[in-house]
């Protein structure tokens, strides 16, 4: 019997809403408590480091985990995994005296997680939307997603100034998050698409995916443009708090309105994809880029802190639009049996090059300042033109 399809599932839509929201508003206060309690973000770099390891080995081996077991189970056994791991950890954690294991151990535990429940839940969306309607699923999905990231500052942050938690508190808070967000995934009618080929081993089935993918050019092009925007993603987030310090007083408000109006252009974009009934075009990606490109290129030649609010709306916008439109054309142009490991290469491309760009730009930042946005733009634009030729090359 085939897999049933709607047009909308609100379990599926909000599960990872209130994932995202408490992970935010978790890291909030983590970073908060721990430059509190150290006196530096060391602790933190090494967090974020072994976190960026643990994503790299889970993206590559969870699309051969996604597409030979039943994805309802995986991702409702990686949010339990994370539930035990917040409960666990709070346990553990001494709120005084903060020490690096706890921590570390629940980076690695939320990871794992993630690695696995993020490309199956994304796979289980065909099986789920119909095809007409899986656009504005996802756009409506991204919409809350950026709403979690404008909400949880805010609400740490008035936690933290009525003294109301300490970071034992974020970590209940975490793991209350995935539980709702386990039941709500418990909770979907999800029955496993039967298959007519026997599993396969973990080698072949990595080899398999990895010739699937590269024998069609549109599902390289997405992953290829996908880790450009997101390396560059990654830089643009450096740029605005050292801009902040160096060229706007260091006011801490000024940085938050501009991660808020990010978010806020990341909604914008989400809504216009959830009004937009058309089926999703490669071409609209690189003019959406190419919009992003230009106004960053604004940004760094007029150092002005309303024209850099400003661009960070574009930016949010036309970064959600790609992202969106990115993951709905993969899930089109995908073969069902194939979406874990798609979705696997996709998150690998964009995790094992995103530290590397930060590493990089976080040197030319300390050097160019505000020009930093020249020339990311610029390198967007390059990367947008050389893309294409390679595309339409291969295509012709």
């Amino acid at each position: 019997m085939e897999q049933t399809t709607k047009a909308f599932n609100l379990p599926r839509l909000l599960a990872p809403f209130v994932s995202r929201l408490g992970s935010t508003l978790y890291l909030f206060g983590l970073n908060w408590f721990v430059v509190q309690a150290t006196g530096n973000a060391a602790l933190l770099g090494i967090i974020q480091a072994i976190g960026g390891v643990v994503l790299f080995f889970g993206d590559l081996l969870c699309g051969v985990v996604v597409d030979n077991f039943n994805r309802k189970r995986i991702v409702v056994s990686a949010e339990l995994l994370s539930v035990i791991g917040c409960l666990a950890c709070a346990w553990w954690l001494d709120p005084q005296h903060i020490t690096a294991g706890p921590l570390i151990t629940l980076t690695v535990i939320l990871d794992v997680g993630l690695a696995f429940s993020l490309p199956a839940a994304k796979a289980m969306i065909p099986e789920l939307i119909t095809l007409a309607g899986r656009q504005r699923f996802n756009a409506v999905s991204n919409t809350l997603i950026d709403l979690a990231d404008i909400c949880a500052p805010l609400i740490g942050g008035a936690l933290l100034a009525m003294h109301w938690l300490d970071l034992r508190g974020f970590l209940v808070l975490n793991g209350s998050s995935f539980l709702l967000s386990f039941l709500f995934y418990l909770s979907i009618r999800y029955r496993q698409p039967t298959k007519d080929d026997s599993r396969l081993g973990v080698t072949e089935s990595l080899l398999t995916g990895w010739r699937y993918v590269w024998q069609r050019p549109g599902l390289v092009e997405t992953i290829v443009l996908g880790g450009l925007i997101n390396v560059l993603y990654a830089a643009v987030r450096l740029v605005l708090p050292y801009n902040v310090n160096h060229l706007y007083g260091g006011d801490s408000a000024r940085y938050s309105y501009l991660l808020m109006i990010l978010a806020v252009g990341g909604i914008l974009g989400g809504l216009r994809l959830t009004l937009d009934h058309r089926p999703p075009k490669r071409q609209q990606n690189y003019l959406d880029l190419m919009l992003a490109a230009v106004a960053l290129v604004v940004a760094g030649m007029w150092a002005n802190y309303w024209v850099l609010l400003a661009v960070s709306g574009v930016f949010g916008f036309c970064y959600s639009c790609f992202e969106i439109r990115a993951i709905t054309i993969t899930q089109d142009l995908t073969a069902p049996e194939f979406l874990g490991r798609m979705f696997g290469i996709l998150f690998l491309a964009i995790d094992a090059f995103q530290p590397v760009g930060s590493f990089v730009f976080g040197f030319v930042t300390d050097w160019l300042a505000n020009g930093t946005l020249i020339v990311i733009g610029l390198l967007l634009l390059m990367g947008l033109g050389l893309i294409n030729r390679w595309y339409q090359r291969l295509i012709g």
